[in-house]
């Protein structure tokens, strides 16, 4: 695994980079695969600057490193146990998270002690929580049952009020699909009376033809006939007005 650059800087408290050195060194045997691995400690030099570069390997749960700023400075030696991530980038040496040495499991509080206020009253704790956002406020039990009991109620409160808004939007809900399927049937009613028109419009039309054409042909079947009878009456009056010359013929020739 490939190591990853640790970035380390100091200064002093009056500002200037802080000279001297480091000692870091593995906090048990480092464990890979099926072997064990046994890594020596060293010595780190502090640039001029107050800053040095050191290559580490990454950590896991089986080992962590121990490092001891100014090991031979007897008014400010410091011990940290770290773990080291990762990382392709350099990483800064005071954004590693610091682990119990016994444990190897992170530190709860990352070396910051816990501090708390205590307040005589509620309204005195939300003051001083205000004032002081990083820090614990207590105040009495008692005001906390208060509050407590204020807090259980406002909450089955606002309980009961989205148990009736749900209510009330399930019956809308229920409404509108009952207006959703009276719409679809009344549509589809709609539908079938449209299409029981529209045949009829056609069987009404058909017939309308069909009584049409027997109309027209009754008619031309009448005029036919009217007109075979005028034929006939006209022969019959044509024979009627002609005078039978035939008898007085022959008694002219008798009398001659």
């Amino acid at each position: 695994m490939a190591a990853t650059n640790v970035h380390f800087s100091f200064k002093a408290a009056q500002g200037h980079p802080k000279a001297g050195t480091l000692h870091v060194a593995p906090v048990r045997r480092h464990i890979s695969g099926s072997t064990v691995v046994v890594q020596g400690g060293f010595d780190v030099t502090l640039e001029s600057d107050g800053t040095a570069t050191v290559p580490l390997e990454p950590t896991d749960n089986t080992f962590a490193w121990m490092v001891t700023e100014f090991p031979d400075d007897t008014d400010c030696s410091f011990d940290r146990v770290v773990q080291v991530p990762s990382s392709v980038s350099t990483v800064e040496y005071t954004s590693l998270v610091d682990v119990d040495a016994s444990t190897l499991a992170p530190a709860l509080n990352t070396g910051a002690a816990l501090t708390y206020l205590l307040a005589s009253s509620l309204q005195e704790a939300q003051a001083m929580s205000a004032a002081n956002p990083g820090q614990m406020v207590f105040y009495p039990e008692g005001q906390a049952k208060t509050v407590a009991s204020q807090i259980l109620e406002d909450l089955t409160g606002a309980r009961a009020v989205v148990e009736a808004q749900s209510a009330v939007a399930a019956q809308a809900a229920n409404a509108a699909q009952a207006a959703s399927d009276a719409s679809q049937a009344a549509s589809a009613q709609v539908t079938a009376v449209a299409d029981s028109i529209t045949k009829s419009k056609t069987v009404v039309e058909s017939h309308a033809n069909e009584a049409l054409t027997a109309i027209d042909e009754a008619v031309k079947s009448v005029k036919d006939k009217a007109s075979d009878a005028t034929v006939e009456d006209k022969a019959e009056t044509t024979a009627e007005s002609t005078p039978d010359t035939t008898d007085a013929a022959d008694d002219g020739s008798q009398e001659a």
